[in-house]
């Protein structure tokens, strides 16, 4: 009798193990099952286009700007920003514009040339906008925030991807 006792609890020793492992397995190794993912929540969708913050916001925020400051550059944020959605939307209707062309068979370069055109030109547009506000930003700026600024300026360019060569990246540059 106590052997049949030892074995029964050793069945359910074993049996208790290999529950609590299938549980401890899918949680943190399996993952949820194909009919649990159909329950889950979808993810949150992502941020609209005018949620990023533009090259102008950003540098602001790297700069630590005292309210003074932000107070007298308010105007150069909000034309900045105006300007920015409006070439926007216009940047917009162009690539409509490109994607419907890129629909028909066959591809027709003549339509093709003078939209590319345009969409090179709006981007080039808001680049010198973005200029433009930030020379205005800099009569603002203390000295030090002025050579920090440019140095933001700088490294935001260097580490751009259309400023690498192709290939495997460069070693990192020394801090100094």
């Amino acid at each position: 009798m106590p052997r049949l006792i030892t074995v029964a609890l050793a069945l359910s020793l074993l049996l208790n193990a290999f529950f609590v492992g299938g549980f401890v397995y899918r949680g943190w190794i399996g993952g949820p099952l194909p009919f649990e993912q159909r329950m889950l929540p979808p993810p949150p969708p992502p941020p609209p286009p005018s949620a990023r913050p533009s090259a102008l916001e950003v540098v602001a925020g790297d700069l630590n700007l005292d309210p003074a400051q932000r107070q007298a550059l308010r105007g150069v944020f909000e034309q900045h920003a105006q300007v920015r959605r409006e070439r926007s939307r216009e940047m917009q209707k162009v690539r409509e514009q490109i994607v419907a062309e890129y629909k028909r068979v066959p591809l027709d370069h003549a339509r093709l040339a003078p939209l590319i055109d345009r969409m090179g030109d709006l981007r080039a547009d808001q680049q010198k906008e973005t200029v433009r506000a930030l020379a205005q930003m800099e009569s603002q700026l203390d000295p030090e925030q002025r050579v920090k600024m440019h140095q933001i300026l700088v490294d935001r360019l260097l580490s751009s991807p259309w400023a690498r060569p192709p290939g495997p990246p460069p070693p990192p540059r020394p801090s100094q």
